[in-house]
């Protein structure tokens, strides 16, 4: 029987010779998504590191209850985050500007890749310490939801701070923080 189908296949022979089959030459080198970044050079590992003071200061209010449970990790807070903190909630808007500063003021082509990666890797951590804000806020004096508080609190502390405290040290040892899920 023929077939005069207009979509029946044109050979029927369904043997494939392996000199049929082409391959590309061994010489051909395999191209990388990023290219070779994964190296951060010079000074870029110091200023890769500027942009996660953001989520560090607008997360600083989740270490509550870890600094009162561990009195020398309160105290490296005080010197360090808690008056940037003061400084950014002095001042109106000041963490909605530096947000957006980070968010559109990164896509000129004028800095680096690594630069502009860690940028964008700070606000998305800062992004996602919106959402538990907003829960927070919202059980925020109901006692039923106080057993609740403290350790979420310090969950999110501890995920935000190992997510900051592994992109700088990652940086600082000039490598792309790239783990973060």
């Amino acid at each position: 029987a023929t077939c005069s189908s207009a979509f029946a296949p044109a050979n029927t022979n369904r043997h494939v010779h392996l000199s049929d089959v082409r391959r590309a030459p061994a010489s051909t080198p395999a191209l990388a998504m990023w290219g070779n970044d994964d190296e951060i050079e010079g000074q870029d590992r110091i200023k890769s590191c500027i942009p996660y003071l953001l989520p560090l200061i607008d997360g600083d209010h989740f270490a509550k209850y870890v600094n009162m449970r561990f009195p020398p990790l309160g105290a490296l807070d005080s010197v360090t985050i808690a008056p940037l903190a003061q400084i950014i909630e002095s001042v109106p808007f000041l963490s909605l500007i530096l947000f957006l500063v980070l968010s559109l003021g990164t896509r000129g082509a004028n800095l680096s890749r690594p630069i502009r990666f860690n940028a964008q890797q700070a606000v998305l951590i800062d992004v996602a310490l919106v959402f538990p804000e907003l829960i927070g806020s919202a059980f925020e004096g109901q006692r039923q939801f106080l057993p609740l508080m403290e350790p979420c609190s310090n969950f999110i502390f501890y995920c935000y701070m190992g997510a900051c405290l592994y992109s700088i040290a990652s940086n600082l040892r000039g490598k792309t923080p790239d783990g973060i899920p």
